[in-house]
């Protein structure tokens, strides 16, 4: 590569560089506080984890602040009471739309091991489809 390539190329590269460091375009990573919920009362989650990041938890009792970058957010939790890992079923895909002006993001575990991500200004709160799920449980 010519010197006059390398000179080109110089302002092009500290550009990008500069915009994934100033949280511009598709990198950017939001810090929320964070939380999630586990409707299956058959055990406790531990080590929620949303793209290797750990979520807070104890069904919005702990939070926790986090890094949330856009895109898929692939999500896995342990059980307390055995060594089983669960991998969310579904992938659950963030725009800036979702995270914009928010403070809050809380991830929802399902029973049948589906997951839901509510973000809020206002703090979390447990999802009516999860609630649902939790007083079906608790009658069997």
């Amino acid at each position: 590569m010519s010197k006059l390539t390398k000179m080109m190329l110089l302002p092009v590269s500290l550009t990008l560089g500069l915009a994934g460091c100033m949280g511009i375009g598709p990198n950017k990573t939001y810090v929320l506080t964070t939380t999630s919920f586990n409707y299956d009362p058959s055990y406790r989650t531990y080590m929620v984890k949303m793209n290797g990041e750990e979520m807070g938890g104890g069904f919005g009792g702990a939070t926790k602040r986090s890094a949330v970058i856009l895109g898929p957010q692939i999500i896995t939790w342990g059980e307390d009471n055995s060594t089983r890992k669960h991998p969310a079923i579904n992938v659950v895909n963030l725009t800036k739309d979702d995270l914009k002006n928010k403070r809050y993001l809380s991830v929802h575990l399902y029973p049948d091991d589906s997951v839901e991500i509510v973000t809020s200004e206002n703090g979390p709160r447990p999802t009516s489809k999860g609630l649902k799920w939790r007083d079906t449980l608790w009658k069997k």
